[in-house]
């Protein structure tokens, strides 16, 4: 595994590729339209450690049982836990919305978040991220949909991918790593290197037994020259009897 990152000019070089090789593969991911920022902060606090159809459950679940966001934050944590059960981790989740909604309604005597819409992105998720339950992933990931914001968010898959390419260190945390890859990310294209980069590490570049020889990106990647021991010592990939198109 690579535990150094090449310099900034290469990383961001790197990350340009990377952005052209998926949209080649995967394509253009479409934008919703500028939606409700409180709902779609809730849905991904839901999204976490379960799947997109579960935690759709959930949330409609959760504006099928209660009347209104303050309903929600009135209401028993094992009431909450009940109603997003689908979405795994109930007490969890239920205390941690509950836990926010509580303390919107304090800071800004409203349960309300559109404001943030007419924030910048430094405002927006300083804002989020003040109260203790919401990490950075979860800000960026709100605004980013919501507010259909250039900002990109670091998920598990993410981070793993970026570390295998040697843009991150191998001891960069995913948090730190948003600051940190933040000036490298094309302008205007967060969003879809996001998205794919998803799909990417989800079918190619898996936790365990990455697809490497599936893989458009293996030439500049040090992790699969570290894994592979046919490579030359000039940096071509060798493929056994069978030759694969980069």
């Amino acid at each position: 595994m690579p535990t150094r990152a090449a310099s900034r000019a290469t990383r961001k070089r790197k990350i340009l590729k990377l952005t052209d090789r998926l949209l080649s593969r995967f394509g253009k991911p479409k934008r919703t339209k500028r939606s409700n920022l409180l709902d779609s902060l809730v849905e991904t606090l839901l999204s976490q450690s379960t799947t997109d159809h579960n935690r759709d459950m959930a949330f409609e679940s959760l504006k099928r049982t209660f009347a209104s966001w303050d309903e929600i934050a009135d209401a028993p944590q094992e009431s909450l836990a009940q109603a997003i059960r689908s979405a795994g981790l109930g007490n969890q989740k239920a205390g941690r919305i509950r836990d926010f909604l509580r303390w919107l309604r304090a800071d800004r005597g409203q349960l309300c978040l559109e404001f943030l819409h007419h924030e910048s992105d430094d405002f927006a998720v300083r804002y989020l991220t003040r109260h203790k339950g919401i990490g950075v992933k979860t800000a960026y990931v709100t605004l980013m949909l919501a507010s259909n914001r250039d900002l990109f968010p670091i998920d598990v898959h993410i981070h793993r991918i970026m570390i295998r390419l040697g843009v991150i260190s191998g001891k960069t945390t995913p948090e730190k790593s948003h600051s940190v890859l933040a000036p490298l990310i094309p302008k205007g294209r967060a969003h879809e290197l996001h998205m794919n980069m998803l799909s990417f590490g989800r079918t190619i570049c898996t936790a365990r037994n990455p697809k490497c020889t599936e893989c458009d990106l293996r030439r500049m990647c040090p992790y699969y020259k570290d894994t592979n021991p046919g490579k030359s010592k000039g940096g071509e990939i060798h493929l056994s009897q069978k030759q694969i198109s980069p």
